[in-house]
């Protein structure tokens, strides 16, 4: 084979649209004793399929014996997750006796904490308002700088 037809087959086989034969054709090339220098690069790549076309599976393959020790930890686990499932629904159903006194139950009055007088609750309605004035402003521009944080990390 010369050195143009060998060219243009190692283009084509590296295009992947070499036929087996050509393959074929290219391997022995390449396992000949007086290849072309410069394509003398290629011959590693085709001695190694040749090298590796003729490893073999050993011909006994050993059983793997089943591992116990994970079996054995698997069931301990589960018997220690069921024992804390089962101490904790005891203690729910047998919840512990204190002698410490329950603060009792006493309904809040609200009406100290009403405002009466018209001129405070005039202070207090206009602090309300005005708070959420400031915060409903601020919104839009809270918003903005969300938005170019995300495209930021979009980018």
């Amino acid at each position: 084979m010369n050195h143009q037809r060998v060219t243009e087959l190692i283009e084509r086989y590296f295009d992947g649209t070499t036929t087996l034969k050509e393959e074929a054709d290219l391997k022995a090339y390449f396992l000949r004793e007086d290849i072309d220098p410069a394509l003398e690069v290629y011959a590693p790549l085709f001695r190694y399929w040749v090298r590796e076309s003729e490893v073999r599976a050993p011909q006994r393959i050993r059983k793997a014996r089943p591992r116990r020790l994970p079996q054995l930890l698997l069931a301990l686990a589960a018997a220690l997750a069921l024992l804390l499932v089962a101490r904790t629904v005891h203690r729910w159903e047998n919840p512990k006796v204190t002698t410490f006194p329950v603060a009792e139950r006493q309904p809040v009055d609200w009406s100290r904490h009403e405002i009466t007088d018209e001129k405070e609750a005039m202070r207090f309605l206009h602090g309300v308002l005005k708070s959420t004035s400031k915060r409903i402003t601020q919104a839009p521009e809270i918003t903005l700088h969300e938005l170019r944080e995300v495209e930021r990390m979009l980018d």
